[in-house]
Parts: structure tokens; C-alpha cells; sequence
């Protein structure tokens, strides 16, 4: 990575880099890790829930890159932009896994336990170096799941279930507009009402922000119902990015995946205004 002089250059110049730390991810030490790391090496942009705590956390890492870059007399690279995602209606980037470990046969393998990549999965009978802490009920831990969905395929008895929560984002919006720069709102074809409403809460706040995304996944009408919120959006005081979402919430687990995601933006970049 190099470092950018400015996040919006490198948005312009191709050169865009986020880190996605997840729409519904909230475990704070690793955020804050995360944030820090890649604040120190130049990111343009670091993606959140909506979630207060979340957002201090990252602010705290941000706070303490320039520290230490001031320590050593070294330049910090433009401060990152804090995104937020909200969405408008059942979204796998808003999902958590959910069980009854009591529901789990006594012989069962727990191959949920395995496949998660955070450890999320605890079980009451797991040693005290297996569990995350003493103090988590057995079962899912909410913080840490952030609903990459691998739990649910391997489970051999179908008993992990996903959960979706919408953002409330006229609750949660006036508590942490101050402190983002970009939001990003995620949607799915044939829920343009939806955004509408979305949008309404938002456009208020749109002027003091310095970029709007909408990220929504591949499908057949998808470019009619990507014109359709390009009008409801009408003319914004910031510049809006369209994200090619090709297979949500499946960059790392499967094949295809980016290829799916450059096949989309082509046909956006052909039929977009």
C-alpha cells in the first residue's frame, strides 16, 4: 500500500482502498487492532457498523496512529474517512448466526466451532483456552459474528439459523453523524420504497459528508432498479460511488467471487449514466 494524500484523489485515480471491518462485526479489541494497523499504512477508508461504540473505537485507533507517526516525526497520511453501513431491509451483511447449544446432540463433532473464523462458538463444556470468555453464554457470541454464514452449511443437524436486523437509522443516525465522513447503504432489487425512506432520513445529513455509496448485489433487472435509485437520489452535494457487489459475504470462502463482482461493474459502467 502506498499512502494517499487524499482519500477522494484516490477514489478518482482507481486507487481506492477500504477495509471492511463488517456491517454487523462488533467486536471492539479487534476493530480497534485493525483500525490502527491500517491507519498507520494509509487507508483511504475504513467501512463499520452502525454503532456508536464501534465508531469511538475507531476514532481512539485513528487518534492514536498520528501519535505515534508524531513520535517518530513522521507525516500521517490524510486521516482515513469513517464509513457507517445501514441498509434497507434483510441483508447478509446484517446477520448473525444463532443456536441453542442445548438443542446439539452430545456426540456432535461441533464443526461450527471449526469453520468459525472469529471464534464465536463456545460451548460450556469447552476448556477455558478454547472460549473467548467465562463470562459469554454458551452459544453464539454476538460481538464476534459477523455473519459470513459458514456455521450454517456445515452444521450437521441445521440447527445455526441467521438473523437479520435492519439498521434504525433515526435513532442511531444523530448519534454518530458528527463523527463519520461516508455512509454506505445497502439494498437488494425491488425495494425502492425502502430506500426511499432510507434516503429521506439520511439527506439531511448528506451535505456533511464526503461520499455516498450504494452497494447492492448482482440480478436481472438489477440496472433498471439501479436507475431507479439514481433517480430518487437525484443531485447530491457529494460524489455517490456504486459498489458491484457480485456475491455478498462471500470474498473469501468462494470461487468466482471477483470475477462475479468485475462482470457486474462492467455492465454497470455500460448501461450507467
Amino acid at each position: 500500500m502506498t499512502e494517499q494524500t487524499y482519500p477522494l484523489q484516490s477514489l478518482q485515480a482507481g486507487c481506492w482502498f477500504k477495509l471492511i471491518c463488517g456491517a454487523s462485526y462488533q467486536h471492539l479489541p479487534v476493530i480497534r487492532n485493525l483500525a490502527l494497523a491500517y491507519t498507520l499504512a494509509g487507508i483511504d477508508c475504513i467501512d463499520v457498523a452502525a454503532d456508536p461504540a464501534v465508531i469511538r473505537v475507531v476514532q481512539e485507533a485513528m487518534a492514536t496512529a498520528a501519535a505515534i507517526r508524531a513520535s517518530r516525526s513522521q507525516a500521517l497520511p490524510t486521516r482515513p474517512w469513517l464509513m457507517i453501513s445501514i441498509n434497507d431491509g434483510e441483508d447478509p451483511h446484517f446477520r448473525k448466526a444463532t443456536f441453542n447449544p442445548d438443542d446439539c446432540p452430545s456426540d456432535c463433532p461441533r464443526p461450527c466451532v471449526a469453520a468459525c473464523p472469529t471464534q464465536a462458538i463456545t460451548f460450556a463444556d469447552q476448556s477455558l483456552t478454547e472460549r473467548p470468555s467465562t463470562e459469554q453464554p454458551a452459544g453464539v457470541v454476538g460481538s464476534r459474528c459477523y455473519g459470513c454464514g459458514r456455521c450454517l452449511t456445515v452444521c450437521p443437524f441445521q440447527l445455526i439459523a441467521a438473523e437479520t436486523h435492519v439498521t434504525a437509522t433515526a435513532t442511531v443516525l444523530p448519534q454518530v453523524i458528527g463523527a463519520v465522513d461516508a455512509i454506505e447503504i445497502h439494498t437488494q432489487i425491488g425495494r425502492q420504497l425502502q430506500f426511499e425512506r432510507l434516503v429521506q432520513m439520511i439527506r439531511p445529513s448528506l451535505a456533511r459528508l464526503k461520499v455516498l455509496s450504494i452497494s447492492c448485489p448482482d440480478g436481472d433487472s438489477v440496472i433498471d432498479y439501479l436507475w431507479d435509485l439514481y433517480h430518487c437520489l437525484g443531485a447530491l452535494p457529494l460524489p455517490l460511488v456504486w459498489q458491484t457487489d457480485g456475491r455478498p459475504m462471500s470474498g473469501d470462502i468462494g470461487p468466482g467471487t471477483t470475477h462475479a463482482a468485475l462482470r457486474y461493474g462492467q455492465r454497470m459502467l455500460q448501461a450507467g449514466p
